[in-house]
């Protein structure tokens, strides 16, 4: 049978959408929790509905770099599993690495001639395996860290605590921009100023817009679009 038929058949169209319906329900369902919680600890209403806003801004950047990606996907592995996979991980250029990772362990690389249903299962398997850690991790971790997230609280001052967890994610953040600054063909200039033009974007639309709380939320996403726009007219 056709490969290509196969890849877009549906019979993976279905097999596929359990996936994207599965992280769907759990949107839903972890929005609800949180909705809850909030209401719990009585956060005013304007404070989360803000929040999600601006989430939902921020999101239009990122998004971006997944959709180039998605079309060589589709290219690679069909509509079906591209969705499928797309819909479930935060990283696609991992993605179209595991299907040449994969790929490549039969001696062939994607899109050629050899790529047959071999190639295809192989890579299927790939980019599944490749989540396996990430869900492990967040299966048998998570409970355990906000166990140790509440000690903390009982035996530190929340203050430190609260400072403690915002340098950890500036550490994080900081620690993602390096990996993409510096990798192994060398220093990411462009990337440097794109982040730079990003960042300074950022301060001053925090700045100008200091007493406009919807201006503010969208600035994130802003800076992020004018930070990639100029390096792209730059380079």
């Amino acid at each position: 049978m056709n490969l290509k038929y196969i890849m877009d058949s549906p019979g993976l169209w279905i097999a596929s959408c359990f996936t994207v319906i599965a992280v769907a329900v759990q949107s839903v369902i972890f929005l609800k929790a949180a909705l809850k919680e909030a209401k719990r600890i009585k956060i005013p209403k304007d404070k989360y509905v803000s929040g999600i806003r601006s989430a939902i801004i921020t999101s239009i950047g990122p998004s971006l770099s997944p959709a180039i990606i998605l079309i060589s996907l589709i290219t690679v592995i069909g509509a079906p599993t591209t969705w499928m996979r797309l819909s479930d991980v935060g990283a696609a250029r991992t993605e179209l690495s595991m299907v040449t990772l994969a790929s490549g362990l039969l001696g062939v690389s994607p899109s050629s001639v050899g790529f047959g249903m071999k190639a295809f299962s192989y890579s299927v398997w790939g980019m599944a395996l490749n989540d396996l850690g990430w869900l492990l991790v967040a299966l048998f971790l998570t409970h355990r860290m906000s166990k140790g997230v509440k000690i903390l609280y009982s035996k530190y001052d929340p203050k430190w605590i609260k400072l403690l967890m915002f340098g950890a994610s500036i550490g994080l953040f900081a620690f993602l921009l390096s990996s993409q600054l510096v990798t192994n063909t060398g220093f990411k200039v462009d990337f440097l100023v794109a982040a730079f033009i990003s960042g300074i974007t950022m301060l001053i639309m925090l700045k100008l817009f200091k007493r406009h709380q919807r201006l503010k939320e969208l600035s994130l996403g802003i800076a992020m679009l004018v930070g990639m726009l100029v390096t792209h007219a730059i380079y």
